[in-house]
């Protein structure tokens, strides 16, 4: 039987980064304000080394995908994050069944030899058609359980689309999930039966329509008496990662866990009483200005890495942090108090 020697696997894996490294990756902001990404045969600009760390990466995924939340690397979190930890190398570009006018990246997670990886499929403008994900159906059964996912032989891939795409669009990304990563590709080929019944094939692909303008989250999902005139002062374009009140959280996947409130009293206040964490891939320097529009007459005071913003609204005081977590987003934690302290 054929195998691949790992001398080989790791010339491949060569062959596909210089594959790369003949194109360079550009990107431009339309008038619109979405972010299309540009192969071209120019000298290329300094960019990241990882493909998920190029920040026109992650804004072109924001743009096509939005805030969404699903169980694919990762379990209940947003799509996005998934996408991109599964970006997590240098990019390549895959041209078998790919259409002249088209042009596909793809990437992987390094730290599990590509077992997660992800392809871009752009038009002849650069925008986004399809994103496919190549994963596990990751979920966490409960509290007490770790991340569990589907065997190598049942992998999945995930094509993303836009609502009004022809799956056929995406048959390119399929062509792409079948040519297996190098050291993946040793296991497949393995001598040994049991190493090749074990490893990795795709045995479904399922198809998303993507909504990149729904809110990613609504005041429903707040406490109940969460201050109405504080509510403004909350981005859309986020991922709500946790909320509560009196002392403990009340969203899903949180609900129960305690608030804690201990620089409140440093301070010399009383502990919040309530509490809301955000996540956004909005860059940090325009989430400033954000509140810098929207939190009137608060106190603010900033430095490259984070902000902090208090004020009052509705006869409540307010505190902002807003921390820049670079590729990760930035992330914002709000704590409200009913009365002002």
């Amino acid at each position: 039987m054929f195998t691949i020697a790992r001398p080989f696997a790791m010339l491949l894996a060569l062959t596909l980064s210089l594959d790369a490294a003949a194109l360079s990756l550009r990107s431009e902001k339309r008038a619109d304000g979405t972010t299309v990404l540009l192969l071209t045969n120019d000298p290329a600009p300094a960019r990241p080394p990882q493909l998920n760390e190029d920040p026109a990466i992650r804004a072109a995924l924001i743009d096509f995908i939005g805030y969404a939340t699903g169980s694919y690397t990762n379990d209940g979190s947003l799509i996005v994050t998934q996408v991109l930890d599964a970006l997590d190398s240098e990019f390549s570009t895959f041209e078998e069944g790919v259409p002249a006018e088209r042009k596909m990246l793809t990437a992987m997670d390094d730290g599990n030899h590509g077992d997660e990886r992800a392809a871009l499929l752009l038009d002849d403008k650069g925008q986004l058609i399809a994103v496919g994900l190549v994963n596990g159906h990751c979920t966490v059964k409960s509290r007490t359980e770790s991340l569990s996912c589907n065997p190598g032989p049942e992998t999945v891939l995930t094509i993303f689309q836009a609502k009004g795409a022809k799956k056929s669009d995406a048959d390119p990304i399929i062509v792409w999930s079948k040519q297996l990563p190098p050291l993946i590709a040793y296991w497949a080929e393995s001598e040994d039966p049991e190493t090749r019944a074990r490893a990795q094939k795709i045995a479904t692909v399922e198809y998303i329509i993507t909504d990149p303008k729904k809110d990613s989250w609504n005041a429903s999902q707040l406490p109940s008496d969460f201050p109405k005139a504080m509510l403004p002062l909350l981005p859309k374009n986020a991922h709500l990662a946790g909320a509560g009140v009196d002392g403990v959280y009340t969203t899903p996947g949180m609900r129960g866990a305690p608030i804690y409130g201990d620089f409140d009293e440093l301070a010399g206040r009383p502990r919040h009483d309530f509490e809301v964490m955000l996540k956004t891939y909005t860059e940090f320097s325009d989430v400033v200005e954000f509140y810098k529009q929207r939190a009137k007459g608060a106190e603010l005071s900033a430095n490259d890495e984070k902000a902090l913003i208090e004020g009052v609204a509705g006869g409540g005081t307010y505190k902002i942090e807003i921390k820049d977590n670079e590729e990760e987003g930035t992330a914002i934690t709000f704590s409200a108090w009913r009365k002002e302290v």
